[in-house]
Protein backbone atom coordinates (compact mmCIF):
# COMPACT_ATOMS: atom_id res chain seq x y z
CA UNK A 1 0.00 0.00 0.00
CA UNK A 2 1.58 3.15 -0.79
CA UNK A 3 1.52 6.43 1.30
CA UNK A 4 -1.63 8.10 -0.17
CA UNK A 5 -3.73 5.21 0.12
CA UNK A 6 -2.33 4.66 3.68
CA UNK A 7 -3.24 7.94 4.80
CA UNK A 8 -6.43 7.53 3.28
CA UNK A 9 -7.45 4.30 5.11
CA UNK A 10 -6.69 5.92 8.40
CA UNK A 11 -8.97 8.97 8.28
CA UNK A 12 -11.55 7.74 9.68
CA UNK A 13 -10.16 5.82 12.24
CA UNK A 14 -10.87 6.97 15.93
CA UNK A 15 -8.07 4.82 17.29
CA UNK A 16 -5.31 6.47 15.71
CA UNK A 17 -4.15 9.73 18.23
CA UNK A 18 -0.95 10.29 19.92
CA UNK A 19 -1.25 6.77 21.92
CA UNK A 20 1.91 4.48 20.65
CA UNK A 21 1.78 1.47 20.63
CA UNK A 22 -1.83 1.10 20.38
CA UNK A 23 -2.01 -2.30 21.93
CA UNK A 24 0.73 -3.30 24.35
CA UNK A 25 1.10 -6.98 22.09
CA UNK A 26 2.29 -4.82 19.30
CA UNK A 27 5.63 -4.66 21.63
CA UNK A 28 5.74 -8.10 22.99
CA UNK A 29 8.56 -9.27 20.77
CA UNK A 30 10.32 -7.05 22.64
CA UNK A 31 9.46 -7.81 26.09
CA UNK A 32 12.96 -8.55 28.29
CA UNK A 33 13.18 -9.28 31.79
CA UNK A 34 15.21 -7.09 33.99
CA UNK A 35 15.11 -2.77 34.13
CA UNK A 36 15.54 -0.27 31.71
CA UNK A 37 19.53 0.63 31.22
CA UNK A 38 20.61 4.20 31.29
CA UNK A 39 23.88 4.20 30.62
CA UNK A 40 25.61 6.33 28.18
CA UNK A 41 23.03 8.63 28.70
CA UNK A 42 24.10 12.49 29.83
CA UNK A 43 20.30 13.93 30.50
CA UNK A 44 17.09 12.70 31.90
CA UNK A 45 14.16 14.35 33.11
CA UNK A 46 12.15 12.94 36.35
CA UNK A 47 8.29 11.97 37.02
CA UNK A 48 6.90 10.83 39.90
CA UNK A 49 3.49 9.50 40.53
CA UNK A 50 1.20 9.98 42.64
CA UNK A 51 -2.40 7.84 41.95
CA UNK A 52 -4.55 9.34 44.62
CA UNK A 53 -7.41 10.95 43.86
CA UNK A 54 -10.62 12.00 46.11
CA UNK A 55 -12.86 10.83 43.79
CA UNK A 56 -12.21 8.70 39.91
CA UNK A 57 -13.18 10.97 37.30
CA UNK A 58 -14.84 8.66 34.38
CA UNK A 59 -12.06 10.87 31.52
CA UNK A 60 -9.37 9.67 33.28
CA UNK A 61 -7.01 7.45 31.18
CA UNK A 62 -4.35 6.95 34.25
CA UNK A 63 -3.31 4.75 36.63
CA UNK A 64 -5.44 6.36 40.17
CA UNK A 65 -7.38 5.04 42.75
CA UNK A 66 -9.14 6.47 46.07
CA UNK A 67 -7.12 8.19 48.07
CA UNK A 68 -5.97 5.43 51.27
CA UNK A 69 -4.88 5.64 54.99
CA UNK A 70 -2.53 8.00 55.53
CA UNK A 71 -0.47 5.18 56.36
CA UNK A 72 -0.39 3.62 53.36
CA UNK A 73 0.13 6.75 51.85
CA UNK A 74 3.40 6.86 53.83
CA UNK A 75 4.19 3.37 52.76
CA UNK A 76 3.92 4.82 49.06
CA UNK A 77 6.17 7.78 49.43
CA UNK A 78 8.65 5.03 51.28
CA UNK A 79 8.65 2.63 48.14
CA UNK A 80 9.05 6.24 46.26
CA UNK A 81 12.23 6.83 47.55
CA UNK A 82 14.30 3.69 48.02
CA UNK A 83 13.57 3.72 44.20
CA UNK A 84 14.76 7.27 43.44
CA UNK A 85 17.63 6.63 45.54
CA UNK A 86 18.65 3.45 44.12
CA UNK A 87 18.78 5.01 40.70
CA UNK A 88 20.59 8.30 41.80
CA UNK A 89 23.13 5.85 43.22
CA UNK A 90 23.61 3.57 39.97
CA UNK A 91 23.30 7.26 37.75
CA UNK A 92 25.21 9.75 39.42
CA UNK A 93 26.31 11.90 36.66
CA UNK A 94 23.11 12.70 34.87
CA UNK A 95 22.21 16.28 34.19
CA UNK A 96 18.47 16.31 35.02
CA UNK A 97 16.40 18.90 32.38
CA UNK A 98 13.10 18.92 33.92
CA UNK A 99 10.59 17.02 36.95
CA UNK A 100 7.15 16.71 36.90
CA UNK A 101 4.94 15.46 40.37
CA UNK A 102 1.71 14.14 38.56
CA UNK A 103 -1.01 11.81 39.34
CA UNK A 104 -3.38 11.26 40.70
CA UNK A 105 -4.20 14.00 42.89
CA UNK A 106 -0.60 14.76 44.13
CA UNK A 107 -2.06 17.62 46.62
CA UNK A 108 -4.55 15.04 47.86
CA UNK A 109 -1.91 13.29 50.27
CA UNK A 110 -2.45 14.03 53.75
CA UNK A 111 -0.73 17.19 55.35
CA UNK A 112 2.17 15.50 56.90
CA UNK A 113 2.64 13.08 53.34
CA UNK A 114 2.46 16.17 50.92
CA UNK A 115 5.55 17.17 53.09
CA UNK A 116 7.20 14.13 53.11
CA UNK A 117 6.74 13.94 49.17
CA UNK A 118 7.95 17.82 48.48
CA UNK A 119 11.48 16.35 50.77
CA UNK A 120 11.47 13.47 48.65
CA UNK A 121 11.53 15.86 45.68
CA UNK A 122 14.42 17.76 47.39
CA UNK A 123 15.82 14.49 47.78
CA UNK A 124 15.91 13.28 44.06
CA UNK A 125 17.49 16.83 42.97
CA UNK A 126 20.15 17.02 45.61
CA UNK A 127 23.43 16.68 44.10
CA UNK A 128 21.97 16.36 40.68
CA UNK A 129 23.27 18.91 37.98
CA UNK A 130 20.36 21.34 36.94
CA UNK A 131 19.75 22.42 33.12
CA UNK A 132 19.88 26.44 32.96
CA UNK A 133 16.22 25.80 31.76
CA UNK A 134 15.01 23.20 34.53
CA UNK A 135 11.66 24.14 35.72
CA UNK A 136 10.05 21.55 38.13
CA UNK A 137 6.36 21.52 38.15
CA UNK A 138 3.29 19.77 40.04
CA UNK A 139 -0.41 18.82 39.10
CA UNK A 140 -3.03 19.44 41.32
CA UNK A 141 -7.24 20.54 41.68
CA UNK A 142 -8.31 23.51 42.87
CA UNK A 143 -10.12 21.97 45.46
CA UNK A 144 -6.78 20.18 46.39
CA UNK A 145 -4.59 23.06 46.43
CA UNK A 146 -4.88 24.73 50.24
CA UNK A 147 -2.60 28.20 50.51
CA UNK A 148 -0.36 26.05 53.00
CA UNK A 149 0.21 23.66 49.98
CA UNK A 150 1.33 26.78 47.62
CA UNK A 151 3.43 27.86 50.02
CA UNK A 152 5.17 24.46 50.81
CA UNK A 153 5.23 24.13 46.92
CA UNK A 154 7.28 27.60 46.34
CA UNK A 155 9.36 26.98 49.18
CA UNK A 156 10.73 23.86 47.60
CA UNK A 157 11.55 26.04 44.72
CA UNK A 158 8.98 24.70 42.35
CA UNK A 159 7.51 27.31 40.18
CA UNK A 160 4.42 25.63 38.60
CA UNK A 161 1.14 24.44 39.21
CA UNK A 162 -0.92 22.78 36.20
CA UNK A 163 -4.45 22.60 37.21
CA UNK A 164 -6.95 20.09 35.87
CA UNK A 165 -10.18 22.21 35.49
CA UNK A 166 -10.93 20.39 32.34
CA UNK A 167 -14.42 22.03 32.21
CA UNK A 168 -16.41 24.60 33.92
CA UNK A 169 -20.06 23.33 32.91
CA UNK A 170 -20.90 21.47 36.26
CA UNK A 171 -23.74 19.02 34.53
CA UNK A 172 -20.59 17.78 32.19
CA UNK A 173 -18.46 17.60 35.09
CA UNK A 174 -21.17 15.77 37.61
CA UNK A 175 -21.81 13.03 34.73
CA UNK A 176 -18.36 12.38 34.74
CA UNK A 177 -17.89 12.22 38.30
CA UNK A 178 -16.21 15.45 39.32
CA UNK A 179 -16.50 18.47 41.39
CA UNK A 180 -16.71 21.80 39.61
CA UNK A 181 -15.21 24.67 40.59
CA UNK A 182 -16.20 28.21 40.35
CA UNK A 183 -14.70 31.22 38.79
CA UNK A 184 -13.99 32.99 41.92
CA UNK A 185 -12.18 29.43 43.20
CA UNK A 186 -10.19 29.54 40.78
CA UNK A 187 -9.22 32.86 40.72
CA UNK A 188 -8.62 32.81 44.49
CA UNK A 189 -5.86 29.94 43.80
CA UNK A 190 -4.59 31.55 41.27
CA UNK A 191 -3.85 34.74 43.40
CA UNK A 192 -2.66 32.82 46.15
CA UNK A 193 -0.27 31.16 43.90
CA UNK A 194 1.84 34.16 42.81
CA UNK A 195 1.19 35.67 46.36
CA UNK A 196 3.75 32.22 47.39
CA UNK A 197 5.97 33.01 44.35
CA UNK A 198 4.73 30.52 41.87
CA UNK A 199 5.17 32.29 38.31
CA UNK A 200 3.22 29.72 36.56
CA UNK A 201 -0.10 28.75 36.12
CA UNK A 202 -1.61 26.14 33.77
CA UNK A 203 -5.04 24.96 33.38
CA UNK A 204 -6.05 21.88 31.52
CA UNK A 205 -8.96 22.29 29.32
CA UNK A 206 -10.67 18.95 27.93
CA UNK A 207 -12.51 18.73 24.36
CA UNK A 208 -14.63 15.92 23.01
CA UNK A 209 -16.28 14.53 26.48
CA UNK A 210 -19.71 12.74 25.94
CA UNK A 211 -22.37 15.68 25.86
CA UNK A 212 -19.90 18.58 25.74
CA UNK A 213 -20.91 21.16 23.08
CA UNK A 214 -19.46 24.00 21.59
CA UNK A 215 -21.20 26.56 23.62
CA UNK A 216 -19.93 25.03 26.99
CA UNK A 217 -16.28 25.54 25.29
CA UNK A 218 -17.03 29.04 25.05
CA UNK A 219 -17.98 29.12 28.90
CA UNK A 220 -14.77 27.59 29.55
CA UNK A 221 -12.77 30.21 27.87
CA UNK A 222 -14.99 33.22 29.35
CA UNK A 223 -13.20 31.90 32.67
CA UNK A 224 -10.05 31.78 31.21
CA UNK A 225 -10.38 35.49 30.06
CA UNK A 226 -11.58 36.22 33.66
CA UNK A 227 -8.25 34.56 35.22
CA UNK A 228 -6.03 34.94 33.07
CA UNK A 229 -3.38 31.62 33.86
CA UNK A 230 0.06 32.03 32.01
CA UNK A 231 -0.73 28.71 30.33
CA UNK A 232 -3.70 26.47 29.06
CA UNK A 233 -3.19 23.00 27.40
CA UNK A 234 -5.69 21.54 25.66
CA UNK A 235 -6.65 17.64 25.53
CA UNK A 236 -8.61 16.08 23.06
CA UNK A 237 -9.98 12.80 25.15
CA UNK A 238 -8.48 10.02 23.64
CA UNK A 239 -11.70 7.15 23.82
CA UNK A 240 -9.21 4.19 23.22
CA UNK A 241 -7.36 5.51 26.53
CA UNK A 242 -10.51 5.07 28.26
CA UNK A 243 -12.50 2.57 26.74
CA UNK A 244 -15.04 4.68 25.58
CA UNK A 245 -16.95 4.88 22.48
CA UNK A 246 -16.23 8.30 20.94
CA UNK A 247 -19.37 10.88 20.93
CA UNK A 248 -17.82 13.79 18.73
CA UNK A 249 -16.83 13.47 14.90
CA UNK A 250 -13.83 14.06 13.80
CA UNK A 251 -15.29 17.54 12.37
CA UNK A 252 -16.59 18.42 15.56
CA UNK A 253 -13.26 18.05 16.91
CA UNK A 254 -11.86 19.83 14.68
CA UNK A 255 -14.23 22.63 15.43
CA UNK A 256 -13.81 22.66 18.72
CA UNK A 257 -9.98 22.73 18.69
CA UNK A 258 -10.30 25.82 15.94
CA UNK A 259 -12.70 27.70 18.23
CA UNK A 260 -10.04 27.19 21.12
CA UNK A 261 -7.07 27.79 19.28
CA UNK A 262 -8.90 31.15 17.65
CA UNK A 263 -10.08 32.48 21.15
CA UNK A 264 -6.95 31.31 23.06
CA UNK A 265 -4.52 33.52 20.45
CA UNK A 266 -6.88 36.60 20.42
CA UNK A 267 -6.48 36.68 24.30
CA UNK A 268 -2.84 37.15 23.81
CA UNK A 269 -1.86 32.92 24.04
CA UNK A 270 1.03 32.20 22.02
CA UNK A 271 1.19 28.81 19.82
CA UNK A 272 1.19 27.12 16.53
CA UNK A 273 -2.35 25.74 15.00
CA UNK A 274 -2.17 22.10 16.22
CA UNK A 275 -0.17 22.95 19.16
CA UNK A 276 -1.88 21.85 22.31
CA UNK A 277 -0.06 24.08 24.67
CA UNK A 278 -0.66 28.23 25.00
CA UNK A 279 1.46 30.50 26.87
CA UNK A 280 1.06 34.18 27.69
CA UNK A 281 4.99 34.16 26.73
CA UNK A 282 6.35 33.15 23.00
CA UNK A 283 9.32 31.50 24.97
CA UNK A 284 8.15 28.59 26.80
CA UNK A 285 5.93 26.58 24.55
CA UNK A 286 3.53 26.31 27.14
CA UNK A 287 5.51 23.23 28.89
CA UNK A 288 7.24 22.20 31.73
CA UNK A 289 10.92 21.88 30.89
CA UNK A 290 10.25 18.06 31.78
CA UNK A 291 7.45 18.07 28.78
CA UNK A 292 9.98 20.42 26.60
CA UNK A 293 12.88 17.76 27.21
CA UNK A 294 10.13 14.66 26.26
CA UNK A 295 7.85 15.87 23.63
CA UNK A 296 10.14 18.57 21.93
CA UNK A 297 13.55 16.88 22.38
CA UNK A 298 12.79 13.30 22.27
CA UNK A 299 14.80 13.30 25.69
CA UNK A 300 14.71 10.14 28.14
CA UNK A 301 12.81 10.27 31.32
CA UNK A 302 12.84 8.24 34.39
CA UNK A 303 9.44 7.98 35.80
CA UNK A 304 9.27 6.49 39.88
CA UNK A 305 6.13 5.22 41.44
CA UNK A 306 3.21 3.02 40.30
CA UNK A 307 2.87 2.12 36.29
CA UNK A 308 4.96 5.46 35.69
CA UNK A 309 6.57 5.23 32.17
CA UNK A 310 10.31 5.19 31.54
CA UNK A 311 12.13 6.12 28.12
CA UNK A 312 16.03 5.61 27.00
CA UNK A 313 17.80 5.08 24.41
CA UNK A 314 17.87 1.04 24.86
CA UNK A 315 13.26 1.11 25.26
CA UNK A 316 10.45 2.18 27.14
CA UNK A 317 9.53 0.47 30.48
CA UNK A 318 6.49 0.54 32.57
CA UNK A 319 6.29 0.04 36.77
CA UNK A 320 4.60 -2.17 38.35
CA UNK A 321 0.69 -1.66 38.82
CA UNK A 322 -1.07 -0.73 35.88
CA UNK A 323 -4.96 -0.65 37.10
CA UNK A 324 -4.17 -1.86 40.34
CA UNK A 325 -6.52 -1.10 42.83
CA UNK A 326 -5.17 -2.30 45.90
CA UNK A 327 -1.56 -0.94 46.69
CA UNK A 328 -1.17 -2.86 49.91
CA UNK A 329 0.31 -6.41 48.16
CA UNK A 330 2.51 -4.29 46.28
CA UNK A 331 4.04 -2.25 48.46
CA UNK A 332 5.45 -5.15 50.55
CA UNK A 333 7.86 -5.50 47.74
CA UNK A 334 9.53 -2.13 48.72
CA UNK A 335 9.75 -0.97 44.65
CA UNK A 336 7.84 -0.58 41.61
CA UNK A 337 10.50 -1.90 39.35
CA UNK A 338 9.94 -4.79 37.57
CA UNK A 339 7.14 -4.04 35.69
CA UNK A 340 7.23 -4.48 31.66
CA UNK A 341 10.47 -3.26 30.15
CA UNK A 342 10.53 -3.57 26.28
CA UNK A 343 14.19 -2.87 24.54
CA UNK A 344 13.50 -1.27 21.62
CA UNK A 345 14.94 -1.23 17.76
CA UNK A 346 15.36 2.63 16.95
CA UNK A 347 12.30 2.36 14.58
CA UNK A 348 10.30 1.70 17.22
CA UNK A 349 12.25 4.37 19.68
CA UNK A 350 11.55 7.12 16.39
CA UNK A 351 7.82 5.91 16.82
CA UNK A 352 7.14 6.36 20.35
CA UNK A 353 8.84 10.01 19.89
CA UNK A 354 6.88 11.40 17.23
CA UNK A 355 3.45 10.05 18.58
CA UNK A 356 4.53 11.74 22.23
CA UNK A 357 5.79 14.87 19.92
CA UNK A 358 2.07 14.83 18.62
CA UNK A 359 0.81 16.48 21.38
CA UNK A 360 2.84 19.71 20.39
CA UNK A 361 1.89 19.33 16.42
CA UNK A 362 4.91 18.38 15.09
CA UNK A 363 8.34 16.62 15.51
CA UNK A 364 12.02 17.39 15.01
CA UNK A 365 13.69 15.71 11.77
CA UNK A 366 16.75 16.28 13.91
CA UNK A 367 15.98 14.57 16.79
CA UNK A 368 14.16 11.57 15.07
CA UNK A 369 17.66 10.89 13.10
CA UNK A 370 18.99 11.05 16.36
CA UNK A 371 16.81 8.02 17.57
CA UNK A 372 17.29 6.24 13.87
CA UNK A 373 20.71 6.43 14.02
CA UNK A 374 20.54 7.71 10.34
CA UNK A 375 18.91 10.35 8.04
CA UNK A 376 15.08 10.76 8.86
CA UNK A 377 14.22 12.82 6.12
CA UNK A 378 16.00 10.20 3.50
CA UNK A 379 14.46 7.61 5.85
CA UNK A 380 10.88 9.29 5.76
CA UNK A 381 10.96 10.66 2.43
CA UNK A 382 7.95 9.40 0.87
CA UNK A 383 5.91 10.42 4.01
CA UNK A 384 7.57 13.94 4.20
CA UNK A 385 6.71 13.96 0.13
CA UNK A 386 3.06 12.88 0.38
CA UNK A 387 2.36 15.05 3.76
CA UNK A 388 4.15 18.37 1.76
CA UNK A 389 2.26 17.94 -1.20
CA UNK A 390 -0.75 17.42 0.48
CA UNK A 391 -0.43 20.54 2.30
CA UNK A 392 -1.05 18.04 5.24
CA UNK A 393 2.72 19.25 6.88
CA UNK A 394 5.03 22.02 6.49
CA UNK A 395 8.56 22.05 7.26
CA UNK A 396 10.65 24.95 8.94
CA UNK A 397 14.00 25.91 8.24
CA UNK A 398 15.27 24.33 11.49
CA UNK A 399 13.65 20.91 10.12
CA UNK A 400 10.42 20.30 12.12
CA UNK A 401 7.87 18.99 10.57
CA UNK A 402 4.57 20.73 11.73
CA UNK A 403 0.82 19.75 11.05
CA UNK A 404 -1.06 22.56 8.93
CA UNK A 405 -4.67 23.08 9.82
CA UNK A 406 -5.30 20.76 6.77
CA UNK A 407 -3.45 18.14 8.35
CA UNK A 408 -4.94 18.81 12.01
CA UNK A 409 -8.24 17.28 11.11
CA UNK A 410 -6.88 13.78 10.69
CA UNK A 411 -3.54 14.34 12.70
CA UNK A 412 -3.96 10.66 13.87
CA UNK A 413 -3.57 9.70 10.49
CA UNK A 414 -0.92 12.21 9.36
CA UNK A 415 1.44 11.39 12.46
CA UNK A 416 0.96 7.53 12.11
CA UNK A 417 2.43 7.58 8.78
CA UNK A 418 5.27 8.40 10.46
CA UNK A 419 5.20 4.93 12.61
CA UNK A 420 6.74 1.80 11.81
CA UNK A 421 4.11 -0.51 9.94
Amino acid sequence: MNIADLYHSRISNPLLNTSYPLHPEDWGQYQTSGTLGFDGEEDVSFYIHIPFCPHLCSYCEYTRMLLPTKELQQQYLDTLKTDILRFKAEHPHLTLKGFDIGGGTPTALNDDCFSTLLHLYDEATNGQTLATDFEPSIESTVGMLSTTKLEAIAQHGIRRVSLGLQSTSAPLLHEHRRREATTEELALVIDHAHDAGIKKVNIDLMYGLQHQTLESLMADLDVIQHVHPEQVTLYELRTNMTRQKPTHTADWLFEAYSLLFDRLTDLGYHAQFGQNTFSVSPNDQGLSSYLRHRMLQGGCYKGFGLSAQSMSHEGVAYNKGKNLNNIAPLLASNTFEGGHTYRLPPQELCSKYIAIAGYGGRFSLRHASVLLGRDAQEYFHSQITFCLQENLLSCSKNDTLSITPKGFRHHGAVFSLFYLP
